[in-house]
């Protein structure tokens, strides 16, 4: 009676570690799947944050990229300009108790800038403030992509640059 009792008291345990193992392996291949499908998805949905990152005119550097490239006088904004509009951006965002942020006065903003190269002047003076914030990673962080679609869409309207 004791050695039917040891046979299935092995039997049972091999059973339930071969289930385990095969259990396992079902869930770390619908992980696997999982985390594909999210990724692709994640393409797809957020292409509009990501691309912000990939416009000239928010580099900071790109005024002097244009210089380099282009003969003649670019047209280019006044320091305390370009200083004025970064505070003007960094003053629309808001605590949610504050009403949040300002959106419109966002857009006003690059509405106003006449071409890339002063929107590449203004993101500079925005790095350049008190915080250091990079504007491409704080609009990233306090809109959606359905603000930051508008902006693009601002921005991409512009000229690269005027000349004198």
């Amino acid at each position: 009676m004791k050695k039917n009792i040891l046979i299935i008291s092995g039997a049972s345990v091999g059973v339930l570690l071969i289930g385990s193992v095969i259990i396992g392996n079902r869930t770390k291949n619908r992980e696997r799947l999982t985390s594909k499908l999210l990724t692709a998805l994640n393409s797809k949905i957020e292409p509009v944050r990501n691309g912000i990152g990939k416009q000239n005119a928010f580099d900071i550097h790109y005024l002097d990229k244009v210089t380099q490239k282009v003969n003649g006088s670019i047209l280019a904004l006044q320091e305390s300009t370009a200083l004025y509009y970064a505070n003007q951006i960094r003053s629309a965002f808001g605590a949610w108790y504050q009403g949040g942020d300002d959106e419109e006065k966002v857009y006003g903003v690059f509405r106003k800038l006449k071409d890339k190269v002063q929107v590449s002047q203004v993101a500079k003076a925005f790095q350049g403030g008190d915080d250091s914030a990079n504007l491409i990673d704080v609009l990233k962080y306090r809109f959606g992509k359905d603000e930051i679609k508008i902006i693009l869409d601002i921005v991409n309207n512009k000229p690269n640059y005027r000349t004198a």
